[in-house]
């Protein structure tokens, strides 16, 4: 009998064109890899085992197991496990079953497999080595029941593979960026990696080796190229090393290294176009456990960071640490609001310093690391919300950031089926915020002495309590700087701009004003007494009431569009609304193609949209005038704007209240009321939507056509 068996099983070698050396050798990988959960190569692995040999139930089950945890082949995992069901009477084909209809977004069969599972295990005696997998499986059924709410909920969002040259078929994620976008830091392993293929003891090994991590960089070309990424030696070792912040200003960098630890976070500065060597945070940071990921506020006075120390309230940790005397104070752990029993990691705290956004495992999770965010309210956050789907996934969505504007949104994703090109890849979405725009002024530019660029001081203090931010530098090569300023840190401010052996600058501005997200470009110019030839340089208050708007011509039109996501988490469908657009008078519904991701603060593009789209009609849909915007509404007087009747004021949940006037069903009429508003003083309105109630920008219902076709 066993003679037959052998012979049968040469059979087989024989067919499949196999030798048994190199199965027993394939066997070998196979197990390597699913032992070490490089689910990739064991999934081709085990398609190989289990093509030659599809009898061998233990080939099929972990060829299964396999492609649950490898997006690009999840669909398969129901098949397989669907099969071995049939044949399989144990209660642990329900919990993979389960998994398997998860990933799947298949999320009642998934209900139904996990509950079968755990129902049958609670009629027998739970032994120690079940505890893990049923725990497993209740937080399944608490993703699942949050995907049926959030898929029901999808948001419109344009998210695309940052392609080439960024994503390569290696491994790219971590995305950072410095506030205004012109500067990305990631972290990259493969063929470029420092050392090439490494040992476990940093020795080179081309037969079993892996690629370790190391930091790359890239500058942004214009909007949608950036240039080739290069490695920033100074930074990168024969070990792993990831880069995990960067200040607003992209002047201070933070990094990830682990030399046969748990890990450690580390400092470098730019110096002109060098980055130092990495410096080690101190211990109220750093402890014997890992602490893997962070996020500094653009004054630079706090650090958010993620931490396994003993003491918190699930296996990983937000915590956050207060600059004393130049260092890091003690570590306080967020809190509840922020941390639950699961996993949280890579905080990423706005310049506009009260919106955090954070990865979860718990919260509304679908499954793995979802995306979250919270605003911070009267020294409090908020209960955080999901971003919700398609960001979201039931893979893991980690390390988001996004630009000062709010308009685009970085992250680092292992999702399937779109567009990647490697194992990790890192992805942008449009908008970058859910919710309302982050309100706040970039203040930007370069510094020069004697009209030669060079390295500065600027100190930025609250006028009324002469508390400092900051402070802030230019860089010592370019002279450049970059600052986020909000009405959080004091309406009026003094700037200080100083070089030693020059006359300071000092100017005041008042930020109370502000309602919506600016970008002011100035260059400060500080000269040595007696120089000759000083430029008459404008104000930055002048440059900021310009902004703000002083003419009542369209051209000077500041719509908010840019600025915000498309829908709060917590809303009514957006995408499923189907709405039937057309001309008031009938005719074809107009096609908003060539205006899609277009800003609106050009004139053309908003004269372009008032030609398409001002005569065209829908059932549900409004458009009203949005006079202002305020997170302390009682500092706004709207007494000029009475004769157009009392406004509509509504709190939002980011705690802004919106000031509205008139309700019209064209856009061209809107138009026109906005332009009597601002005839009578109010210069920053702007027109805003509704459809069935829900608030819309305009560059929202762009992307969809007005509702009438969803991008995702």
């Amino acid at each position: 009998m066993q003679k037959l068996k052998f012979l049968l099983f040469f059979i087989v070698f024989l067919v499949s064109g196999y030798t048994y050396s190199q199965v027993r050798e394939l066997k070998e990988d196979a197990a390597f890899y699913y032992d070490n959960k490089d689910f990739k190569d064991a999934y081709d692995a085990y398609d190989k085992l289990y093509a030659q040999n599809p009898k061998n139930l233990d080939y099929k089950f972990r060829l299964g197991v396999s492609a649950i945890n490898y997006p690009e082949k999840k669909a398969r995992s129901v098949e397989i496990f669907e099969d071995l069901k049939k044949i399989d009477k144990s209660s642990e084909i329900n919990y993979y079953l389960g998994k398997a209809y998860h990933i799947n977004y298949r999320f009642d069969d998934a209900l139904a497999s996990y509950n079968e599972y755990l129902n049958a295990k609670q009629s027998t005696k739970i032994k120690e080595e079940d505890k893990t997998m049923m725990e497993d499986a209740k937080l399944g059924i608490a993703n699942c029941n949050n995907g049926k709410d959030l898929i029901n909920r999808k948001v419109i969002a344009d998210i695309k593979n940052i392609g080439l040259p960024i994503n390569t078929p290696e491994v790219e994620g971590v995305p950072v960026i410095s506030a205004d976008e012109s500067i990305m830091i990631f972290t990259y392993s493969g063929k470029k990696s420092t050392g090439g293929l490494l040992s476990d003891a940093m020795k080179p090994d081309a037969e079993s080796g892996s690629y370790h991590e190391d930091i790359f960089i890239s500058t942004r070309v214009n909007d949608s190229i950036w240039s080739e990424p290069t490695g920033i030696a100074s930074l990168n070792t024969k070990a792993n090393d990831a880069a995990v912040a960067l200040s607003p200003d992209g002047q201070t960098l933070f990094s990830f290294i682990s030399n046969n630890d748990a890990g450690d976070l580390y400092t470098s500065s730019l110096n002109g176009t060098e980055w130092s060597k990495p410096v080690k945070l101190n211990k109220n940071i750093n402890t014997i456990e890992w602490e893997g990921s962070c996020s500094i506020s653009s004054d630079g006075r706090f650090l958010f960071f993620a931490s396994e120390r003993p003491g918190g309230l699930g296996g990983r940790d937000l915590y956050i640490s207060e600059k004393v005397n130049g260092d890091w104070g003690p570590a306080k752990n967020l809190g509840p609001k922020i941390n639950t029993q699961y996993n949280e990691d890579a905080p990423f705290i706005h310049p506009d310093g009260i919106t955090l956004f954070f990865s979860s495992e718990g919260h509304k999770s679908i499954g793995g690391y979802d995306i979250m965010y919270s605003i911070k309210e009267e020294n409090d956050w908020i209960e955080p919300l999901s971003m919700g789907i398609p960001l979201n996934t039931t893979e893991d969505d980690r390390f988001y950031v996004i630009n000062a504007k709010g308009d685009r949104g970085y992250f680092s994703s292992n999702r399937g089926g779109a567009g990647g090109k490697g194992k990790q890849d890192i992805y942008t979405v449009e908008p970058g915020i859910l919710g309302e725009k982050p309100i706040l002024a970039l203040l930007k530019g370069n510094v020069f002495a004697d009209d030669k660029p060079t390295e500065a001081k600027i100190e930025v203090n609250k006028k009324v309590t002469n508390e400092s931010i900051g402070p802030y530098y230019a860089n010592a090569k370019t002279g450049k700087y970059l600052m986020a300023l909000s009405p959080g840190n004091g309406y009026k401010i003094r700037i200080i701009v100083s070089v030693p052996g020059y006359e300071a600058i000092e100017e005041e501005i008042d930020v109370e004003k502000l309602q919506k997200f600016v970008e002011i470009k100035k260059d400060f110019y500080v000269y040595s007494p007696g120089y000759a030839n000083k430029k008459t340089q404008k104000s930055v208050k002048s440059i900021l009431d310009s902004l703000l708007g002083s003419s009542t011509n369209v051209e000077d039109f500041k719509n908010d569009a840019t600025l915000n996501n498309i829908l709060d988490a917590n809303t009514a469908k957006p995408d499923t609304v189907k709405m039937n657009l057309t001309p008031c008078n009938g005719g074809i519904a107009p096609d908003f193609t060539l205006l899609k991701g277009k800003s609106l603060n050009i004139a053309e593009n908003y004269k372009k949209l008032l030609e398409l789209g001002g005569t065209t009609c829908a059932e549900g849909l409004v458009f009203k005038v949005q006079i202002a915007a305020y997170k302390h509404p009682e500092n706004y007087k709207y007494d000029r704007l009475k004769e157009f009747g009392e406004p509509e004021i509504i709190n939002y949940p980011d705690g802004i209240t919106r000031f509205t006037q008139f309700k019209f069903t064209t856009l061209n009429e809107a138009e026109a009321a906005r332009q009597k508003i601002i005839a009578k003083g109010q210069n920053d309105a702007w027109v805003t939507a509704l459809i069935n109630g829900k608030r819309y920008t305009l560059e929202e219902l762009i992307l969809v056509n007005f509702m009438g076709k969803a991008v995702n």
